[in-house]
Order: C-alpha cells, then sequence, then structure tokens
C-alpha cells in the first residue's frame, strides 16, 4: 500500500490515520462506524500502512535515533568560526599555528552551535548550547576547562 491508496482510503472513510509516536501503534480518528470500516480495508497491510504514515508524518524508523539540536542565532556557523580562528592564530608566533590534521581534529570535536572561544596555543575552549564550558585541544579531545581561560569570567 502507498500514500495514495492511503489516502483514498482516508477520503472515502472520512478518517484520518496516523502513527503514535510512542508505542508505534496506527490511530484512526473518525466516527466509530468509519474507523470500523477504514480498520478492515487495511488489516492485510499494517506494516506498510505504519511505513507510509512514518515516511508522512516525519517520524524515525525503528530503532533510528532523532537529534534534536538548539542553534544560538548569535553564535556563527562552525565554518565562519573555523576562519576566525585561523585569522586568530595567523596572528600569532608559529608556537600557536596547529597543523591541518590538529585542526581538522578539533574542529571535529565541536558540534553546530558551539562558540567557539580561543584563549591558547594549543587548545581553545568551546562554549555549548547550554553553556557548559569544554576545552578542545589540538588531538581533538574535550576536557574541562583551563582555570586561567578568560571564557570563565565572560558572560
Amino acid at each position: 500500500m502507498n500514500i495514495v491508496e492511503l489516502e483514498a482510503i482516508e477520503t472515502e472513510a472520512g478518517v484520518a490515520f496516523s502513527l503514535n509516536r510512542a508505542t508505534g501503534r496506527i490511530e484512526a480518528k473518525g466516527p466509530t462506524a468509519s474507523v470500523d470500516r477504514a480498520l478492515i480495508r487495511i488489516v492485510l497491510f499494517r506494516d506498510e500502512v505504519a511505513e507510509v504514515l512514518r515516511e508522512r508524518q516525519g517520524l524515525p524508523k525503528p530503532g533510528e535515533e532523532i537529534v534534536v539540536r538548539e542553534v544560538s542565532p548569535s553564535v556563527p556557523a562552525l565554518a565562519i568560526q573555523r576562519i576566525n580562528y585561523r585569522r586568530w592564530y595567523m596572528g600569532k608566533p608559529k608556537y600557536f599555528w596547529p597543523n591541518q590534521e590538529e585542526e581538522d581534529a578539533m574542529f571535529a570535536a565541536c558540534n553546530e552551535g558551539d562558540e567557539i572561544l580561543f584563549d591558547f596555543a594549543h587548545s581553545f575552549t568551546a562554549r555549548k548550547p547550554n553553556g557548559l564550558l569544554v576545552s578542545v585541544d589540538r588531538k581533538g579531545r574535550v576536557s574541562p576547562p583551563s582555570p586561567y581561560t578568560p571564557a570563565l569570567t565572560q558572560k
């Protein structure tokens, strides 16, 4: 059964099918007699109907996890922050300059929405969207921030 056939049954019977997010069961809403008739028509195709409803509602497949990340409009995109990081360390002595692999490892440890605070030669501090401060070193390791980071006295 495909979406066109399912919508035809919904229209003819005057019901609305949906997939319950919590239980994964098919729900039919409408008058009692109409719901009963519509359920009889889909009884042999329940697995296909569930898949069609999952797609229509934008729900994940069983076993898939949906991740929700909040991104502050005041925090630049990670790509922009990477450019800004390059500008920052290019203005410093060569000791501050990471090689390409180190820079890639550092930014791989960050997510979109993290605010990057440039403060040390071999690491930077990242402020997560929830306000948590972490330090990211040149190997991409994440640890608690240095007690000497200026980020602890900001905001």
